[in-house]
């Protein structure tokens, strides 16, 4: 009888659907990346990884914080995007891009949820950034 339950379930695990991946964004990160090189400053070593290669550039590099003609004036893709946000006052709200000091309530981070307490969430015509991705934005403002 323990055999016929073995089969079975082995017969079971053969053809039944794999189910659903519920936190996609977590997997979909690029597996050459390096996670946690603190020794290249990225990321101090909380296992986020390069934020601006990995989420700023991707996800808000686009059509809007690219290089070229960058919306608001914020390009967050090309390399000293720390030089270009920390202390910096956002121009369409009255606060601070990225405070280190107070990183909660910097703009690059309140942006992020649902409902900013200045305009719409970024990014703007995208799935919103998953609570993994925000909390290293988070992380890496505190970092700099």
């Amino acid at each position: 009888m323990r055999l016929g339950a073995v089969v079975g379930l082995a017969l079971l695990g053969a053809t039944a659907c794999p189910g659903k991946l519920i936190d996609k964004e977590r997997f979909l990160v690029d597996a050459s990346a390096p996670i946690g090189d603190a020794a290249a400053g990225e990321d101090g070593g909380d296992g986020c990884g390069d934020v601006v290669a990995r989420i700023f550039v991707p996800r808000c590099g686009g059509a809007c914080h690219g290089a070229t003609a960058p919306q608001q004036g914020l390009d967050l893709v090309s390399a000293g995007v720390a030089a270009r946000v920390v202390g910096v006052p956002a121009t369409s709200c009255a606060a601070t891009l990225a405070d280190p000091a107070d990183p909660a309530s910097s703009f690059l981070y309140t942006k992020l949820a649902a409902k900013p307490p200045c305009g719409g969430q970024m990014p703007l015509a995208q799935l919103p950034l998953s609570a993994t991705d925000a909390a290293c934005v988070l992380a890496w403002i505190a970092a700099q």
